[in-house]
């Protein structure tokens, strides 16, 4: 049983019926704080929380401590941590507090709110943690006795006074002063009888508000009271505003999704101090249907969190969208209201007079194209003060008065697969769309991939959406989704009743360009070269956008700022404003260019960052920016320039290497090599590569292949860069030259001339003080002697390059360090300190995102798990190294990892499954130009010759034969989909 971890109340653990106290230590400080954020936390932030005034690489080492403590704990799990952030996404009693508060489910609410968020915990010598400790436990008490108050209301309707009564002295005896719980328990009470306990209570409240305030309480509260006194039971709850008037019109079709936001939009419409809720977002996106739904169930009183006769005078929708002009603002809602107006008084003049003692909500619906008449909503909110108004406009108003709601597109599925699609919102738009034009349309099997694809395309948007499903009648969905991908001009409407804005995207956007000044529309058509989002800085440098202009566009939803503070273009926008730029080729040109300079600039400036202290923050970036950097590396080499391609390829090819892009790197390094090597000379007048530059680029690409066992291409590539190097007389070059030919020579099993070539790169690193390349060689050779089976002579070359690494501040080679004297530990029959090591190397491979690193110490992992017997724990490791080595096209990592799962069929008994694996590590050698496979061959002959003697020499050979007959592809599905483990569980007899 999965067990409850509990923040509310005294912190602890339940699990199968007993309840355990949590340890008051700093990893429950931490994992409190992350349990109270809804998505990632910086790790500068949680530095700045609980190391404050601390160096700030000190502060990040002591937090990746606090992280490996918090991880040990056996009720962590879901704990994740990346370069620059931190979350924790475990189900507490907190986060379920909070979900059930978004959902208005009040008794679920009540019933986990335990007492104080970590009552009785104190942090004295954490001052900005307890300031934020406190500052939560009230925030949360308050949002739980607001909560009290509507299940008090909800058990008041059912007339159960037994519950409801001691949940309102529970709100009263948290809130001393709180009024309305006073009158909600003086009103029941008379109900219920229970008169002495009630004017003891308001009683106890009057005399303590006389005596600290000076104050008497309300006359509303005074009267309840005087009832109570009387002996006056009938006080009945008020009655629910359903009785009162309004125009909504009615919905022809089903409304999806949006539950968050309608229960924010109750919310805040709930709320005394909002006045003025504008829904924005760009056109399609669904803001009008949205606000008549949430208005329509403000009218019905399903926002319990309204006011009760806040809308006595009705719910009224006012289109402003047929409104040319903003003087008709007050006429268009005169005429909504049936107010008739005598051409006497001004019109507004005339409509304040008769708002300003009703309680009502009004719909404003499009008022983008009049924001010259905001002003006059300003006069209605000041002399109608019962008056809330909830608009819909593409761009946010900017009245002091304004709370936002930013709309963006129906979620797609969180995760593959046909379940997910089905609970996706965006999805089920398009299914109940198009099953109106096709009946019998249904999210199948064979149909789900295209759906999630058009939802993928359109974001979710239900415009786009709609208009997409529309054409099920004569398009297959893979054939709507094509067509969407190549002209956004499909997206258009065949029904008749839609508004003339709504007929196709083309129109929304047309409808939203025609809005925008001059200098708006060249910002956006500039912003459409970025991909993946860009930064402030780099709007400005390449798209020449102040700050002014850009957020002027996020403001009128063209724009999108993200919660990581960067920019983005909704795909189909982006569409759109890459059409205007393409019209004009010379700024096209310009702004491609622009592009292109930025990103290279900003690679190379990373470039020498990836090996020292920054190296977490500038993977990062890389990372964030990868797809403007593709988009570069395509310009510049479209354009046929050469050196700029080549100087981008060789400035990635590290990040390449760390991330798991080996594949993609290769492939960009062999078109700019290709291009440098072309006898016609690049547009940009370049006649000649640097010979430096080319052999930096046959040393990555030589890098590349010997990853993916290419190892003939990585001797030709690094050999021709090595001469290259030599006749220059780059001596450090030359040592990284030969360092990379020892890899390749180790990979192959050649371990003498490997080291021969290790030694000679050492030796020039030494003389040239060249610390960083000391520690890798050094590591390098350490792995050689483990792998030869000298374990004690490799101790001393992974001490000293640990030394080396931690002095340069090269986090990724301390891991790899870390995770390497973990391996030399092991064998020398010291697993503890194995194991320290080896989850230390994990959790710093996991931060920097080195994905060959992770998969090598999950390797490892697994090898200990199986040496004990945990079959159940070595299983996952397993997979997910396996799985990391296949997507990096690492078929010389693979091969050590069939050995392990070699081992465990064959701990299972499962001798058949066993020959056939060993059958495709054969094949994987062959493929890889390896006579025997790598590795131990020792242990390889020991689970042949127990293989052979289980199966019989016959099915042995038979077995083995169909094991190397496998593909790549299918050695991957019979090894991890068909896994013994999970098939057969945890009883290896079955």
């Amino acid at each position: 049983m999965t067990p409850a971890i509990c923040f509310l109340g005294v912190p602890r653990l339940v699990q199968n019926g007993k309840t355990s106290e949590l340890p008051r230590e700093r990893p429950l400080w931490l994992l409190a704080y992350l349990g109270a954020q809804e998505d990632w936390v910086s790790r500068g932030e949680l530095s700045e929380l609980f190391w404050p005034g601390l160096e700030e690489s000190s502060a990040r080492n002591n937090l990746r401590q606090l992280l490996h403590r918090a991880r040990k704990l056996e009720w962590v799990t879901e704990l994740e941590a990346e370069p620059e952030g931190v979350r924790w996404r475990a189900e507490t009693d907190l986060r379920r507090f909070r979900q059930a508060l978004g959902k208005g489910d009040w008794a679920e609410a009540v019933r986990l709110y335990q007492g104080d968020f970590l009552e009785g915990v104190r942090l004295y010598d954490l001052p900005d943690l307890e300031n934020w400790l406190e500052a939560e436990r009230e925030n949360l008490q308050a949002a739980w006795r607001e909560a009290a108050l509507h299940r008090a209301a909800d058990l008041e309707r059912g007339e159960d006074f037994q519950h409801a009564l001691p949940l309102l002295e529970r709100v009263l005896q948290t809130d001393p002063y709180g009024e309305a719980a006073l009158q909600a328990y003086l009103r029941l009470s008379a109900r219920a009888r229970a008169t002495q306990p009630a004017l003891q209570a308001y009683e106890d409240f009057r005399l303590r508000l006389r005596r600290e305030m000076g104050l008497e309480p309300d006359p509303a509260t005074q009267s309840l009271a005087a009832a109570l006194l009387a002996a006056e039971p009938t006080l009945a709850t008020p009655a629910s505003p359903s009785g009162s008037p309004h125009n909504l019109p009615a919905r022809l079709t089903a409304f999806m999704g949006r539950e968050d936001e309608l229960a924010q939009i109750a919310r805040q419409l709930g709320d005394p101090a909002c006045r003025l809720l504008t829904l924005t977002g760009p056109g399609g996106i669904g803001k009008t249907r949205l606000a008549l739904e949430a208005a329509e169930a403000y009218f019905r009183g399903e926002n319990q969190a309204a006011q009760l006769g806040s809308v006595a005078q009705g719910v009224f929708f006012v289109p402003l969208a047929p409104v040319d002009q903003a003087s008709s603002i007050p006429a268009a809602i005169a005429q909504t209201l049936g107010l008739t107006l005598t051409p006497r008084e001004e019109p507004l003049s005339q409509l304040l007079a008769h708002l300003r003692d009703r309680a009502m909500l009004l719909v404003l619906d499009n008022l983008e194209h009049l924001m010259e008449g905001v002003g006059m909503v300003q006069e209605i909110l000041q002399q109608a003060p019962r008056v809330k108004v909830l608009a819909t406009s593409r761009e946010r108003l900017g009245l002091q008065a304004e709370w936002v709601m930013t709309l963006e597109g129906l979620p797609g599925p969180e995760k593959p697969g046909l379940e997910a699609a089905r609970h996706s919102s965006a999805v089920k738009l398009f299914v109940e769309r198009a099953s109106r034009v096709q009946p019998g349309f249904a999210l199948t099997p064979e149909v789900a991939p295209a759906v999630v694809r058009v939802a993928q395309l359109t974001q979710g948007w239900p415009l786009g959406l709609e208009l997409a499903a529309a054409w099920v009648q004569a398009f297959e969905p893979q054939a709507i989704a094509q067509e969407i991908e190549q002209n956004l001009d499909f997206l258009q409407a065949p029904e008749r009743d839609r508004p003339e804005r709504h007929h196709s995207m083309r129109a929304v956007f047309d409808h939203s360009w025609r809005l925008l000044s001059a200098e708006e529309q060249a910002v956006l058509r500039c912003l459409a070269v970025f991909r993946g989002g860009f930064e402030r800085a780099a709007a400005g440098q390449v798209a020449q956008a102040s700050p002014r202009v850009l957020l002027a566009l996020v403001s009128k939803s063209l724009v999108r700022r993200t919660p990581t503070g960067r920019f983005e273009l909704l795909e189909v926008i982006r569409q759109y404003a890459l059409e205007k730029l393409e019209a004009d080729q010379a700024e096209s040109e310009a702004a491609h260019a622009r592009h292109a300079t930025h990103y290279l600039s900003l690679a190379e400036a990373a470039e020498p960052e990836l090996h020292g202290p920054e190296q977490a923050r500038w993977l990062e970036r890389l990372a964030t920016e990868h797809d403007n950097l593709r988009a570069a590396l395509a310009w510049v080499l479209e354009r046929r320039e050469a050196e700029k391609a080549l100087r981008l390829t060789t400035a990635l090819h590290w990040f390449w290497y760390v991330r798991g892009y080996s594949l993609e790197g290769r492939d960009w390094l062999e078109q700019a090599l290709s291009l440098a090597e072309m006898s016609v000379p690049p547009r940009s007048g370049d006649e000649r590569v640097a010979p430096s530059l080319k052999a930096k680029a046959l040393d990555a690409l030589a890098e590349k292949h010997k990853d993916l066992g290419n190892y003939a291409l990585a001797l030709r590539y690094q050999e021709e860069a090595l001469r290259l190097w030599q006749s220059l007389g780059d001596r450090q070059r030359v040592a990284g030259a030969l360092h990379t030919l020892g890899l390749v020579a180790r990979e192959q099993g050649d371990y003498n001339q490997a080291l021969a070539y290790f030694e000679e790169s050492l030796a020039l690193k030494r003389e040239l003080d060249d610390r960083l390349g000391m520690g890798a060689t050094l590591n390098d050779i350490g792995v050689l002697h483990s792998y030869a089976g000298r374990t004690a002579e490799a101790v001393p070359y992974f001490e000293e390059s640990l030394a080396l690494k931690r002095q340069v501040g090269d986090h990724l080679g301390v891991a790899y360090a870390l995770g390497n004297l973990s391996n030399v530990f092991a064998a020398l029959g010291q697993k503890e300190k194995a194991q320290s090591l080896l989850e230390e190397s994990l959790a710093l491979k996991r931060e920097l995102g080195d994905q060959q690193g992770i998969a090598v110490s999950l390797y490892n992992l697994a090898l200990g798990a199986l040496e004990a017997g945990e079959f159940a724990q070595a299983e996952p490791y397993m997979r997910e190294g396996f799985q990391i080595f296949h997507t990096l096209g690492r078929r010389w990592h693979l091969a050590f990892m069939l050995t392990l799962f070699i081992d465990y069929t064959l701990r299972l008994e499962q001798y058949e499954r066993a020959a056939r694996l060993i059958g495709a590590l054969y094949g994987l050698a062959a493929a890889l130009g390896l006579p025997e496979p790598p590795g131990n061959p020792s242990l390889l002959a020991g689970q042949i010759e127990k293989t052979r003697q289980a199966l019989g020499v016959e099915a042995y050979q038979r077995a083995v034969a169909e094991g190397k007959s496998m593909s790549l592809e299918q050695t991957l599905a019979y090894t991890l989909e068909d896994s013994p483990y999970r098939l057969q569980g945890s009883d290896p007899s079955r």
